[in-house]
């Protein structure tokens, strides 16, 4: 008898040309992706794969297999996320577990989530914390500014934030040519020690490590623009976080041409990648249209 995840082994297997891929996409070992292939050849009685060096050829009849059971196997596999969606109600709708910065998902995430058609559980925290949460399954989703590589974890852009230079609206500055040596005198707040993004606009501007140390630290981008219009630093912050505060004048940029941008990317398993519910709450996101 044959067993589904035989057909799921052979599908990622035919996706990836490899062996060694597929098993990593579906946090499986070589081993036991090589025993699901050679039981399903065994139980249909035809070699699927062409065995060259590196690289996985599929036969005239993987390829007729491929080709008949993909369309079979996601109608299963939406069959059963729409079960699990009605099992306690015919009206429940489907959770969806995202990790994300606080202020980002604050500010954007959930404006676009809220005609998604999901029940968001959401948790907050740093990008090596929230990809962790994604290999223990405790969420679906990462919101981050990191592309780490880390086997089974496939990563899209969502958009590109610009940084830039946020001070009070007191905030003046010098005739001076010399912007860096000027910059380098102010008090800066920054989201960590490490100086985040404070480090890449030095970088970017100025061709060197900045060599400053921050009068304060927030770990909160919302914390930190209050700090600002306390009077109390300058620092860089995404520019979506700060409409309000411009509008109302209670901060203004400077050196607006110094702007620094930065990628935002959606993390989630290839396991997830045809997964119905996960790929329509990463549309909504990504400011995609909903299917409804």
């Amino acid at each position: 008898m044959i067993d589904f995840e035989w057909y799921r082994s052979f599908i990622s297997i035919y996706k990836y040309r490899s062996v060694s891929e597929a098993a990593r996409a579906r946090i499986l070992t070589q081993p036991a992706m090589s025993q699901h292939l050679a039981a399903l050849e065994a139980e249909i009685g035809e070699g699927l794969f062409i065995r060259a060096p590196r690289k996985m050829i599929p036969t005239e009849k993987g390829k007729e297999l491929y080709t008949r059971i993909v369309p079979l196997i996601e109608s299963l596999e939406a069959a059963s996320i729409e079960l699990k969606m009605t099992a306690s109600s015919p009206d429940a709708l489907p959770v969806v577990k995202i990790g994300s910065p606080v202020e980002y998902f604050t500010e954007q995430a959930l404006e676009r989530i809220k005609d998604a058609g999901i029940r968001c559980y959401s948790q907050f925290g740093i990008a090596s914390v929230l990809l962790e949460k994604i290999q223990s399954d405790e969420i679906d989703i990462a919101i981050t500014t990191q592309r780490l590589q880390i086997p089974g974890i496939e990563y899209t852009v969502i958009e590109e934030e610009e940084f830039v230079l946020t001070v009070p609206p007191s905030f003046e500055m010098t005739a001076s040519k010399d912007v860096e040596d000027f910059l380098y005198n102010q008090r800066w707040i920054s989201y960590g020690l490490e100086l985040p993004i404070i480090r890449r606009f030095w970088r970017q501007h100025f061709k060197k490590r900045p060599e400053i140390q921050p009068h304060h630290v927030i770990p909160n981008l919302q914390t930190v623009l209050k700090a600002i219009q306390h009077h109390m630093g300058i620092s860089l912050l995404p520019r979506y976080l700060i409409q309000e505060a411009l509008r109302e004048k209670k901060v203004k940029i400077e050196l607006e041409h110094l702007a620094v941008k930065n990628q935002i990317f959606l993390a989630y398993k290839l396991k997830h990648r045809d997964h119905p519910i996960i790929q329509k709450t990463i549309r909504s996101l990504k400011k995609e249209e909903v299917e409804k």
